[in-house]
């Protein structure tokens, strides 16, 4: 049934815009005629000129008398035609005139009645919501304000324009509990949209009729009305508060940044993490609770969300886990298992990328070089993976000790092979793909190029190539060393 209410809508919004284009095309048409029409009006009477100016010239010359009366006959015929010529173009112009004021006037008046006639049977239809008869008819009554609509010339005009172009944001807020004549109310108001019935209408026809949100928003007075209406239906309105979780934070980082930034205590959102697990989509491929710090480590989607000013902490991770998984998409739980992971598996793997490079590009790289060695029972030795065991997820330190990778946490790769237990941070849907898209090569090991110095990484096939380049880095950062500590003591 619903199937077939929706072909109908489409068929008939097929029929109305076809109807639109042809009124338009026939008004332009009608333009060009009269102009065309007062253009040959405009060659005549040059024309009737020319030929009294040829008739005179070819006249004999004879006495001055008859050349006299000769000119005078001429001058005459001239002001005449001249005459002729002035009257044409004034009547072209004042019909042209007289049918732009009569058009404007028709459109001003079709507007007005199109708005005030779809007012009064959206104004029923809310009022016999219970009443299937009523609202059948109310429903007939609104298609055939549509086609009055889309043959008003500006309100068919705005309904039909696809395309937003450059505007001013401007920040409009919906209270809750308004209708949608109210919100198309205040988007006239604020200068968003021109007329109220063609918003009612593309909502109408739209797939977020009765979806409409609450809250306050940014919008921009240059989008089409499809915009507007997908960003009143989609966007989050409730912008108390904007927190950000940024790419490659752990739970713990963003539980003293929510704290930090008053929104909620940390522990609040760290017993929210912890109770999100149980119940959680990906509970079966979830590491044991006793051997990770959270178990819910990497699935906190590193994002900007806007929460309510009273958001809760089982409400906000709820949200952010609903966001992750709108990420981790079909397409990319398909690839997963192309690949044979599972999505806790990828997320490890992603995290190790995002902790061991600052540079995007070598995500993929890297994800190669983790294969590699765990193809060949190598221990992945990244220093991440260490530190992360040593601050239980706070990160921080400056530089990794000799005594910092002999730390014995199943999080630790110089102490253990294989994978860490669990994902070290949040990594970034860049990360992710990095994982899903592996490059395929046959490099070993890594380390940072300190000459560079730019967060870029140098790559080795051999252990022997990797001393090499150990060798410059150190060379290099023990220059720089050197050259910090001279310039501190001239100070």
């Amino acid at each position: 049934m619903r199937k077939e209410e929706n072909t109908e809508k489409d068929e008939l919004y097929g029929k109305l815009q076809v109807h639109f284009i042809e009124n338009v095309e026939a008004e332009e048409s009608s333009e060009e005629k009269e102009s065309d029409s007062g253009n040959l009006s405009d060659e005549t009477a040059r024309k009737s000129v020319s030929a009294e100016k040829e008739n005179r010239a070819k006249k004999p010359v004879q006495k001055d008398i008859e050349e006299a009366s000769a000119k005078s006959k001429g001058k005459k015929s001239e002001t005449q035609s001249d005459s002729s010529q002035t009257d044409s173009e004034d009547d072209v112009k004042e019909q042209k005139g007289s049918r732009k004021r009569r058009h404007s006037k028709v459109d001003k008046q079709e507007a007005e009645a199109v708005e005030e006639s779809f007012y009064k049977v959206t104004g029923e239809a809310e009022e016999h919501k219970s009443h299937p008869v009523r609202n059948a008819i109310l429903g007939l009554l609104v298609l055939i304000l549509v086609a009055s609509a889309v043959v008003s010339y500006p309100i068919g005009k705005e309904y039909f324009q696809e395309k937003s172009v450059a505007g001013k944001d401007i920040e409009i807020t919906i209270e809750k509990g308004s209708t949608s004549r109210d919100v198309s109310a205040i988007l006239k108001k604020k200068g968003i949209i021109r007329y109220e019935a063609a918003f009612l209408l593309k909502l109408y026809f739209s797939d977020y009729k009765g979806k409409l949100r609450y809250g306050t928003f940014d919008l921009n007075n240059g989008m089409s009305l499809g915009k507007v209406i997908k960003e009143l239906a989609t966007q989050d309105g409730q912008k108390e508060n904007k927190f950000t979780i940024p790419e490659g934070y752990t739970i713990e980082m963003t539980a003293s940044k929510l704290e930090k930034e008053g929104i909620m205590s940390a522990q609040e959102f760290l017993t929210a993490v912890t109770n999100a697990a149980v119940t959680s989509k990906y509970k079966d491929v979830l590491p044991k609770k006793k051997k990770v710090f959270y178990q819910l480590q990497g699935y906190i989607y590193p994002d900007t969300y806007y929460l309510a000013k009273d958001i809760t902490g089982d409400q906000l991770v709820a949200k952010i886990l609903d966001e992750f998984d709108k990420k981790f998409d079909a397409t990319r739980q398909e690839k997963a298992k192309k690949l044979g992971m599972t999505v806790e598996e990828v997320l490890i793997r992603a995290s190790l990328l995002q902790k061991e490079t600052e540079l995007p590009e070598e995500y993929p790289i890297i994800a190669g070089v983790i294969q590699n060695r765990l193809d060949k029972k190598m221990k992945l030795q990244f220093d991440s993976t260490a530190v992360y065991a040593i601050t239980k997820g706070q990160y921080g330190i400056a530089r990794v000790m000799y005594k910092d990778l002999k730390v014995d946490s199943p999080y630790n790769t110089y102490k253990h092979k294989g994978l860490p237990v669990g994902p070290i941070c949040s990594p970034s849907l860049e990360a992710i793909d990095g994982v899903l898209n592996p490059q395929k090569n046959d490099y070993l090991y890594f380390q940072m190029d300190t000459v560079k110095n730019d967060g870029s990484n140098i790559f080795s096939k051999t252990y022997e190539e990797h001393k090499a380049a150990s060798a410059t880095t150190e060379a290099a950062t023990e220059t720089t060393t050197t050259a910090v500590k001279q310039k501190t003591k001239k100070k």
